[in-house]
């Protein structure tokens, strides 16, 4: 049975399947290693593992870290990139599992190696594909809210100009008729100003990021007849078109869904910024979310679920994240962006 097995571990091709001792020295290969690391046995056998990983991480000692893992907690896995005898790299996935006697002592790592360069690149490819559809989202809507708002006001504007003039020389029915008539253009016209801005916000480019989200919220609460708290610093330095917007989407697009599940009647939204992060918080005030919702949110059901898989690409692009984490107090909302992002400036200091 040993011999077959060996057998069956040196035929692979696809898995690199090899030994190392105590020490993490190679002490056996098999074909797949050769062909995915690049090396035969005759020239690897005795060499350290650190050989397969890249100046970067034998710098940060990850190569030892990995082993001292396996042997505390019997096994460890691992992403990331490692190099071929030849200097190219390849993103693989490592299992190293420590192996030991009968009498529980060491007798060095059994190693599990697997090639995962072309998901890399899909997953890769497919960010950048959502990256573009993002930005053509965003595109989208501003062009259709500025057409909205250009084509369309005027006209009203010239309605209600001719709906007054009728009114003041008509009586009676008609006159009811007129200011029914009044009322729904108005209303109209307050709808498509309303879309418009939800569309893309054009305080966002005039008056900043924390000008709109304060004037969003206060806006929400006077319309849903709620209470919500504003926390925000007195200045944040403007942020890259992508990061605001993406922020205020989590405003828009999280609150009505959270208080809608919830039912309550108090929220808060908070903002805060340090060295490296700028961190949103939207927050209901009260019982919060049932263990049953909170795991439908994490699937991705419901409207929530799915507002926040959205927001979590949307946060993933730009190198953030967004959270769900429930407290006794309610269920927040948390969307983070980190300042050192390329494209991603440091926040002025709070006046």
């Amino acid at each position: 049975m040993d011999r077959r097995f060996r057998l069956f571990v040196e035929s692979v091709r696809d898995y690199a399947i090899f030994m190392l001792d105590p020490a993490g020295r190679v002490a056996t290969w098999n074909a797949g290693a050769e062909r995915i690391k690049g090396y035969r046995a005759a020239e690897i056998i005795g060499q350290h593992v650190s050989r397969f990983y890249s100046p970067e991480d034998v710098e940060l000692d990850l190569p030892a870290r990995l082993l001292k893992r396996a042997q505390e907690e019997g096994r460890v896995e691992a992403e990331g990139w490692h190099v071929r005898a030849d200097g190219s790299r390849f993103w693989g996935h490592v299992v190293i599992t420590a192996v030991r006697d009968e009498h529980g002592n060491l007798q060095g790592f059994g190693e599990v190696t697997h090639d995962l360069t072309e998901r890399k690149q899909a997953e890769e490819a497919l960010g950048a594909l959502a990256g573009r559809l993002v930005h053509a989202q965003d595109r989208e809507r501003q062009r259709v809210a500025t057409s909205l708002s250009d084509s369309t006001s005027p006209s009203f504007v010239a309605l209600l100009s001719k709906l007054y003039q009728v009114r003041k020389r008509t009586d009676g029915t008609t006159a009811q008729l007129t200011d029914d008539c009044i009322a729904l253009a108005e209303f109209l016209s307050r709808e498509i100003r309303t879309v418009s801005y939800l569309l893309h916000p054009p305080a966002l480019d005039t008056e900043g990021l924390l000008a709109t989200l304060r004037t969003y919220l206060e806006g929400f609460a006077r319309e849903k007849e709620i209470r919500i708290v504003i926390d925000f610093p007195a200045q944040l330095q403007k942020l890259p078109e992508s990061a605001e917007i993406a922020l205020y989407r989590v405003v828009q697009e999280a609150l009505p869904s959270l208080l809608q599940l919830s039912g309550n009647l108090r929220a808060k939204a908070t903002l805060a910024v340090d060295k490296e992060h700028v961190s949103l918080r939207i927050g209901d005030e009260g019982q919060g979310l049932s263990p049953q919702v909170l795991e439908e949110v994490r699937r991705g059901l419901g409207e929530l679920g799915i507002a926040t898989a959205g927001l979590r690409e949307r946060m993933k692009l730009l190198g953030g994240t967004v959270q769900i984490h429930p407290t006794i107090g309610g269920t927040w909302v948390i969307a983070t962006l980190p300042l050192d992002k390329p494209g991603l400036p440091q926040a002025a200091p709070h006046s």
